[in-house]
């Protein structure tokens, strides 16, 4: 069953997030997202990859592949905000990071099964 973080996650950390994303945006977006999945859990060494999307719909399902100012740096701001979790919550499989036009955001971390 998927969790979610009990606090808000840092601004500055969630803006500079989106800011990597928002150079290839274009104008007509309505809403773009980071899926980091872990694809390795060795040890205390874990390794992530990062895709991003954008829909220029609200409610659309699937998106476009969206090119940012670098996948690693988003990866690693997305990784970064887990640091805030309860210890007992940093070991999820999945976080998405999902942005509006309308600048709204939401994190949601999947702990698999």
């Amino acid at each position: 069953m998927p969790l979610h973080a009990q606090k808000q996650p840092d601004p500055k950390a969630v803006q500079e997030i989106f800011d990597c994303l928002a150079a290839g945006l274009p104008k007509a977006w309505q809403r773009a997202w980071v899926v980091v999945t872990e694809i390795a859990d060795i040890g205390k060494s874990r390794r992530f990859e990062s895709q991003s999307f954008y829909a220029e719909s609200s409610t659309a399902m699937a998106g476009k592949p969206l090119n940012t100012c670098s996948a690693e740096t988003v990866a690693k701001g997305v990784i970064a905000l887990s640091a805030e979790l309860p210890a007992e919550q940093r070991q999820w499989k999945e976080a998405r990071i999902t942005f509006t036009s309308d600048g709204k955001f939401n994190l949601h971390y999947d702990y698999g099964k």
